[in-house]
């Protein structure tokens, strides 16, 4: 037992000391104001003072009569993520959903999302076999240029007006990111690569993300969980240091009561502002399907899933 102990403790270790590196690395050499950002936003009065001295607060409309979501209603949408950080019911017609998976299928997703480990979905085995690598997670690159049914949903008048009211200004498309959670056991090191721990997100001052399921999602197929209300209050450990936290620290702190689960058929979608903790949990049964689809006031190009023709590359 104290073996297993202290080797869970390394893994804490090496997986805080190597995000800490990737993230300096990555700010420096590709955009450092993105670095700044990432710095001074986990502060709640860091993120007032550059929102204030950068107020955009135009009112924007936009024609939600070609919306995929006719029936959602803005200002409840808004009210919900102000309060809670999360708004659950924000669904896609089963025609869409179809045209997304159809994409899926027939189309080359990326193991633990590395551009040189491209594979069909239904190739996975053979995959890794070949390469004599565990694949935790699928993701896709280039989604709004190869599926029609990404493009036009990242550009839907609802979630728009959704965005610009949550902003308070133009909202910024960021970047979608689509992936298979695949089910299975895992190690602590590959549920912090795969987003599988309690974290927080910090792409921006300020920012949401729209996520719909593509497979039917339940307690063992990988549900999202977010901690309601967390986005407004975290002790000054969670924001200094910033770190994969543990089930029993978060329910310690937040209460068992503040967790949401949240599972759905294909096609459920639900708004997060990601500054709440949340994590997928792993699964166990059954392989999972999401999209997500970011907004922010800043593009800082660090979000996309564009890659070039020539960097991507099948097994």
């Amino acid at each position: 037992m104290s073996i297993i102990l202290f080797n869970n403790c390394l893994d804490r270790i090496l997986s805080k000391i190597y995000n800490i590196c990737y993230e300096n690395y990555k700010g420096l050499t590709k955009n450092p104001s993105w670095l700044l950002m990432r710095k001074i936003a986990r502060f709640k009065i860091g993120r007032a003072m550059m929102i204030y001295f950068f107020k955009r607060s135009d009112k924007l409309d936009f024609n939600e009569s070609n919306s995929f979501f006719p029936d959602v209603n803005v200002d409840e949408v808004v009210n919900y993520l102000k309060t809670d950080g999360l708004y659950l019911g924000i669904c896609l017609p089963e025609d869409v959903v179809q045209e997304i998976v159809k994409f899926a299928y027939s189309t080359v997703c990326y193991g633990n999302r590395k551009t040189d480990m491209g594979f069909c979905y239904y190739h996975k085995e053979q995959a890794q076999t070949k390469l004599g690598q565990k694949f935790i997670i699928g993701s896709y690159f280039n989604t709004a240029l190869l599926c029609p049914a990404i493009k036009k949903l990242q550009s839907d008048p609802k979630l728009l007006s959704i965005a610009a009211a949550f902003l308070d200004a133009q909202p910024i498309h960021q970047g979608n990111l689509m992936w298979w959670s695949f089910a299975g056991s895992t190690t602590y090191l590959e549920k912090s690569q795969a987003a599988q721990l309690f974290h927080y997100d910090v792409d921006d001052y300020r920012f949401l993300k729209f996520f719909f399921y593509l497979t039917d999602v339940d307690d063992r197929s990988g549900p999202h969980v977010c901690v309601r209300g967390s986005h407004n209050k975290k002790k000054w450990s969670h924001l200094w240091l910033r770190k994969r936290e543990t089930d029993e620290d978060i329910i310690n702190y937040y209460g068992f009561e503040s967790l949401v689960k949240i599972s759905g058929k294909a096609g459920f979608g639900f708004v997060e502002d990601p500054l709440c903790f949340h994590k997928g949990i792993t699964p166990t049964h059954q392989d999972r399907l999401i999209l997500q689809i970011e907004f922010a006031r800043t593009d800082y190009g660090m979000q996309h899933d564009l890659r070039a023709a020539s960097l991507v590359k099948c097994i």
